[in-house]
């Protein structure tokens, strides 16, 4: 007659099986506070963000954009070939809006083109940048300004700096400790054209930029009508979108803003 095999642990001594027991109750409970700790640290992550990036002096954010831009302008950006009349056009009107509020952070527009798509983006230093292909693909002036001052909007909030600190945060910490930001350059630096924003910082760069129009008599449809009208186009316009996507609370909260 076949028997039925018998589980190795019923043969072990008892003192055996006790320590057995031990063992796997012991990797259990380990396993177990690796997985809160992981979840703690997320948690925790982006507030430690913040305060690396409230840490950072001013003069050492403005270098590591500077030291950015330079590596972006040797791998990725190419100089604009955008007709230098409508350059001037988009920049004087872009610099004679009126910042509301407590004014607008210190800030310079530069044009490119090259690898990075249709897209715009911001760099702790100050600088705007904005690509030929992404002002061939807005309709007009109106959504242009409309871009350029949702990008204020992030670097009124700084948070650029804090997505770098987020991403790099021993490097960014170091850059503090040492006062060299050679290492968050070479950690981050080349990928800050492709760093998505959180819906929430989106909505607070959407809010400082309707705020930004409306003071300054424009029309906040310009908000939402980026977001369509590269929505509508081919992958090669939609750069834009995929670091500043168009999730439902966003739209909405637009769409609630130009129905004031």
């Amino acid at each position: 007659m076949q028997t039925l095999a018998v589980p190795e642990l019923i043969d072990t001594p008892a003192p055996g099986r006790r320590r057995v027991l031990r063992h796997w109750r012991g990797a259990l409970l380990l396993a177990v506070a690796c997985a809160v700790l992981a979840a703690a640290w997320q948690l925790a992550r982006p507030a430690a963000a913040d305060m690396l990036a409230d840490a950072m002096p001013p003069e050492l954010a403005a270098q590591a954009g500077q030291d950015m831009l330079r590596e972006l302008d040797i791998h990725t950006l190419l100089p604009s070939e955008l007709d230098g009349a409508r350059q001037q056009r988009i920049s004087s009107a872009f610099a004679s809006l009126q910042a509301p509020h407590e004014g607008a952070p210190r800030h310079r527009l530069l044009f490119r083109s090259g690898h990075a798509g249709a897209t715009a983006f911001t760099l702790p230093s100050g600088d705007i940048i904005v690509t030929d292909a992404l002002l061939r693909a807005l309709p007009d002036d109106g959504a242009v300004l409309a871009v350029l001052a949702h990008e204020l909007g992030h670097l009124h909030r700084s948070h650029m700096l804090r997505r770098l600190t987020q991403e790099a945060m021993l490097p960014a910490a170091a850059s503090i400790v040492f006062g060299n930001t050679d290492w968050l350059v070479s950690s981050v630096g080349a990928r800050v054209p492709q760093l998505a924003w959180p819906p929430q910082a989106e909505i607070e760069a959407d809010d400082y930029a309707a705020d930004l129009l409306e003071h300054n008599g424009l029309s906040l449809r310009n908000l939402a009508e980026v977001q369509e009208v590269l929505s509508r186009q081919g992958s090669a316009q939609r750069a834009y979108l995929a670091i500043h996507p168009p999730c439902a609370d966003r739209l909405a909260h637009q769409r609630e803003r130009s129905a004031l």
